[in-house]
């Protein structure tokens, strides 16, 4: 499933990242708006590092979430967007709401992917396999140093941005993408923009957009049960990418 692995492999997002520095000692539920850059030129090891901390220090996160995915050899491009929620440890919610309702959601073991128009949902042991993806880099849970080869992408076009543009290579074998773009706001160095790319060529870019934080999210909001009429599909061999 293209959106299936499309969604494992981002942001964030993501996310990809999940795929967002403050003072994360319990602030109260705030929606973070962009802030000019500051004037301090930091180092690629820098950004990645507060990055890394500015993650791992939220208890959840939600937004608005655009997706593009296209498809090297034909060109094609195909639009999704939706709602996101991320709840640490692990607990994931993609609510697509365009072209189609869909639903993908981690319960911090089980991926969860459902269509309501077809009646099917496909359950996929996930256990510890977020740490190999880009949705890892959201949840704290990839380190961008260690995990990654990490460098700055720096051209005419970046110089001025509010955003720093990282590039993330893996340092791991056997995986489904090659490298992932991350667009990365100066001031709170959370996560605007990622896009993955795949081992054939083809993107998936994943923009967040309205973040808030620490909202203390309902555990329920994590939680699938099967609708009664529902087909259950559980794969032979779970593919994470």
């Amino acid at each position: 499933m293209r959106v299936l692995n499309s969604v494992l492999v981002v942001v964030g997002t993501v996310m990809l990242g999940s795929p967002y520095v403050f003072a994360l000692v319990d602030p109260p539920p705030s929606t973070l708006h962009h802030t000019p850059a500051p004037a301090t030129v930091l180092t690629v090891d820098e950004i990645a590092d507060k990055v890394q901390a500015t993650y791992q220090g939220f208890s959840d996160l939600q937004g608005s979430f655009l997706q593009r995915a296209t498809n090297k050899l034909s060109g094609m491009t195909q639009e999704a967007s939706g709602r996101l929620f991320l709840k640490w440890p692990g607990r994931m919610r993609w609510e697509y709401e365009k072209p189609e309702s869909r639903l993908f959601l981690i319960d911090g073991k089980t991926l969860w992917s459902y269509s309501p128009s077809e009646r099917q949902v496909m359950a996929q042991d996930v256990s510890g396999a977020l740490t190999t993806t880009p949705i890892g880099i959201l949840f704290g849970m990839s380190s961008l140093r260690r995990d990654f080869q990490v460098r700055p992408v720096v051209h005419a076009g970046t110089r001025d941005s509010p955003e720093s543009i990282l590039e993330l290579t893996p340092k791991g074998k056997g995986l489904a993408f090659k490298r992932v773009i991350l667009g990365v706001d100066r001031a709170s160095f959370l996560i605007r923009r990622l896009t993955v790319f795949d081992l054939y060529g083809n993107t998936t870019t994943v923009e967040l957009s309205k973040q808030t934080v620490n909202s203390n999210l309902k555990d329920e909001l994590f939680q699938f049960s099967p609708p009664p009429g529902t087909e259950v599909v559980t794969p032979l061999k779970p593919t994470v990418p």
